[in-house]
């Protein structure tokens, strides 16, 4: 990004921000063992629940945001290139939920409830906590695409791809605060105190 001057810090407009927040419903998987739940768990770094004997059920969950940018420039004295950020969506939500109940248990039986309704809570907290952040991160995101200045550059496309990842790093602390904060949510029902509760709800384990 070039050094920008008066003339090119001249055509600064704040930028746009749009938001869109994705929710794709959850698949269901019951064709799986315990064990190859658990390996699913402890590949995708979800490995908490490893503690416990057996795995009987995981929501993996694929949530995260992709940042699209438009720019518009002006031809200046000499024939410089201005670019300014015109506007800045941001797409956030969950965009992959896989629920895996081990195949051993039979759907309807009080077994199959007991998981399913265990893994739909972590669904609902993962939703919970989106919405929770979501003011939070659309404000940091304001702010930092209003810091964006005009500044002169050869290649659009390139420059747009490096407001992006400015925009991305910039908004790296609040998005680990989210992530954190998800997680720490996740683990209140992760617990050998709920898992017992879960186990006490059926006698057809």
């Amino acid at each position: 990004m070039a050094e920008a001057d008066k003339a090119c810090l001249a055509i600064w407009k704040k930028p746009e921000v749009k938001i869109e927040v994705v929710s794709i419903k959850p698949r269901f998987d019951h064709s799986k063992s315990s064990q190859q739940i658990e390996r699913i768990a402890k590949k995708s770094g979800f490995s908490k629940s490893l503690r416990h004997a057996s795995l009987l059920g995981l929501t993996h969950s694929s949530i995260g945001p992709s940042l699209g940018v438009a720019t518009k420039y002006k031809v200046l004295e000499g024939g410089k290139k201005c670019l300014r950020l015109d506007w800045v969506k941001l797409t956030f939500g969950a965009r992959k939920t896989n629920i895996y109940i081990d195949r051993k248990y039979r759907k309807g039986t009080c077994a199959y409830k007991a998981i399913l309704a265990h893994e739909l809570e972590h669904v609902r907290i993962n939703e919970r906590v989106i919405e929770e952040y979501l003011p939070i991160i659309t404000k940091e995101l304001k702010e930092r695409s209003a810091g964006v200045r005009p500044f002169y550059t050869k290649n659009s496309k390139d420059a747009g791809r490096s407001i992006v990842n400015r925009l991305m790093f910039e908004l790296d602390s609040v998005l680990e605060d989210f992530n954190r904060a998800r997680m720490e949510e996740n683990d209140l029902i992760d617990t050998p105190a709920a898992y017992a509760a879960t186990q006490a709800k059926c006698a057809d384990w």
